[in-house]
């Protein structure tokens, strides 16, 4: 538990004229999670030895108390010894430079910080529980404590005691992210969703850049993926970088999600004909599946695409639907069965398959994720559709009674930060709701007039059985 006594943990952050101050809150409960690394040994060079980490994580968020991204993700984990201490704030220093070096690809390097979007993979700075200075790549200096408290912290440098009793600084590191909402995927699209596509770009130029530096995600998933609106930037963004690892030379063993794994790695993982071999090839094709799986989430629906795509083929049992061009041509068709999207079904089936433009392109070292993005997008202006009719005249008679409805609609959609099919679904959300008010007041209405309609009948009735 948190003592309120205590001094806040504070963490320092600073560069080329910026300076964020994080002040880290105690976490909401107890609970901590223990999570295993492999990563190189220190001085082992390409020889491709690793040592096994096991950290207990724990979980909690942090505020800034100055200009800039206010709420942020921190992750603090604690090592065994100093041995492990070292070796995992080596892996996660170089993890952290390289996802800050792709993320330098985008934008304008000239207005941009490190940790301001555009973003492809959302950045993470490592912190040391020791309270020494930690740098990447001249851009970013970090540190546990503010410079005011330096010299007090070399003397005397301590742990909240929410970390544990006794807890030694030099045996925690911590990984701090700006904090993104996970996004709420669509279950099932009967049409394709292709107004997300373009929104997609930056993540893909990013995954190539991080390619391109020999590294890999690992573990791009749906839940891996969040919408980012930060001034005038927004976009998808990869977050959750554990995974992340080198690709030249591979790890003997990779972290993933095995529902969203690649086909080659399942193969590989299911034949015990087949020895267990990574190759930077296949790390990049894990990433090249993740992001075709995501893209179809965003077209298709999420449930969909995990209980048809990822699901077992009903024509060939022994594979899924995605480990097959055709069976994917199949299940789509079937999904959208308006022939016009035949062009856009095609692109998108084409990387599930084991020709040149399937298991080829998705293994080769060569930049890939941008390129078929521009072809899906391409692919779908090339869709024919039917010209819209002349529009119908509207009854213009009925807005102003409805004016102030209209507004509280148009206002709802546009509360807030959203993508532009969220705001479409909060506008359906707000015209349903609106509808039953006004339905409820038309009711009363009519009750009111055939109430009146029957006393006038009554009375009427009255008159003339009076008069008879």
């Amino acid at each position: 538990m948190a003592d309120a006594q205590e001094p806040a943990m504070v963490i320092d952050l600073s560069g080329p004229h910026w300076h964020v101050q994080l002040t880290v809150a105690p976490p909401p409960t107890d609970d901590r999670k223990s999570v295993d690394f492999d990563v190189p040994l220190i001085g082992a060079g390409e020889s491709g030895q690793l040592r096994r980490i096991r950290t207990e994580v724990i979980f909690t968020t942090a505020a800034n108390e100055r200009l800039g991204w206010q709420n942020w993700h921190v992750k603090i984990y604690g090592c065994a010894d100093l041995g492990d201490a070292e070796a995992l704030r080596q892996h996660l220093h170089e993890q952290a430079s390289a996802l800050q070096r792709a993320n330098q690809y985008l934008g304008d390097h000239g207005r941009r910080t490190p940790i301001e979007p555009p973003w492809a993979v959302v950045p993470v700075q490592v912190v040391r529980g020791d309270g020494q200075l930690e740098q990447f790549s001249g851009a970013v200096t970090t540190r546990l404590g503010t410079p005011s408290d330096q010299i007090v912290a070399q003397l005397d440098r301590r742990l909240p005691s929410w970390i544990g009793e006794g807890a030694r600084p030099d045996l925690y590191l911590l990984a701090v992210s700006p904090q993104i909402d996970l996004l709420r995927w669509e279950a099932l699209r009967r049409w394709p969703g292709t107004e997300h596509l373009i929104d997609f770009r930056q993540l893909a130029a990013g995954l190539d850049q991080l390619h391109q530096l020999k590294w890999a995600h690992c573990d791009l998933k749906p839940d891996n993926v969040c919408w980012c609106t930060y001034q005038e930037t927004s976009g998808y963004v990869l977050i959750d970088t554990d995974a992340a690892t080198q690709a030249d030379p591979p790890p003997p063993v990779l972290r993933g999600t095995e529902l969203y794994e690649y086909g080659g790695l399942r193969r590989m993982r299911t034949d015990p004909s087949r020895a267990w071999r990574l190759t930077p090839g296949l790390l990049y094709a894990q990433d090249r599946f993740g992001l075709m799986i995501v893209v179809l989430c965003a077209l298709a629906g999420r449930h969909w695409v995990e209980t048809t795509l990822l699901n077992t083929d009903p024509d060939n049992p022994v594979l899924r639907v995605a480990d097959s061009e055709a069976a994917v041509r199949k299940a789509l068709g079937e999904h959208w069965a308006d022939p016009r999207w035949e062009p856009l079904i095609t692109v998108l089936a084409e990387p599930f398959g084991t020709g040149p433009r399937g298991q080829a392109a998705l293994e080769a070292s060569r930049p890939w994720a941008e390129a078929w993005l521009a072809e899906v997008i391409e692919a779908e202006q090339r869709c024919d559709r039917d010209r819209p009719g002349l529009p119908a005249p509207a009854g213009t008679e009925l807005v102003p009674a409805y004016a102030d409805h209209i507004e509280a609609v148009r206002a709802y959609a546009q509360r807030g930060p959203a993508t532009r099919p969220e705001r479409v679904h909060r506008a359906y959300d707000e015209i349903g709701a609106r509808a039953q008010e006004v339905a409820l007041r038309q009711a009363v209405l009519w009750s009111s007039i055939w109430c009146v309609s029957c006393v006038a009948v009554a009375v009427a009735l009255g008159f003339l059985v009076g008069g008879g």
